[in-house]
């Protein structure tokens, strides 16, 4: 059988036309693997963040309840009252949900407690996660 030269012309555009279209589906392709990438790290961060806040919330409100007790009752037994986990040991900081929490006097005269939040995931970015929440007693 013989080809002319127009039918191997067709042939050469149809090839020609297959891989453009193979490339352009895989460029689409490809971007959407690196936008689901990125909508993955964000929600995570979001997610550290917000366990991180709640937790320095949490320890908040555990300080404050050792103030109002009545006695005053230091609950987790670091030798001061209104203060959560403050002897810089890590491995006792109380755990809530995916972050741990301490809390520190950082003033007496008024009395200005802060609360720490801290992801306990121990890759970064996420390890680098912290949030803290301020508090003047009264």
């Amino acid at each position: 059988m013989i080809r002319n030269r127009s039918e191997n012309k067709k042939r050469g555009v149809a090839i020609l036309a297959f891989v453009t279209a193979l490339l352009v589906i895989g460029s689409l392709a490809l971007w959407l693997f690196q936008l689901s990438s990125s909508t993955t790290s964000s929600s995570l961060s979001f997610y550290y963040g917000t366990s991180a806040i709640y937790a320095a919330e949490s320890g908040l409100e555990m300080a404050l309840a050792e103030l109002n007790a009545t006695p005053a009752n230091d609950s987790d037994s670091d030798g001061q009252i209104g203060t959560i986990s403050d002897n810089d040991d890590d491995t006792d900081d109380p755990v809530l949900g995916v972050a741990r929490f301490w809390v520190i006097q950082s003033s007496t005269t008024p009395p200005v407690y802060q609360a720490h939040g801290r992801c306990t995931e121990s890759v970064a970015p996420w390890s680098e996660i912290t949030r803290v929440i301020e508090a003047r007693v009264e």
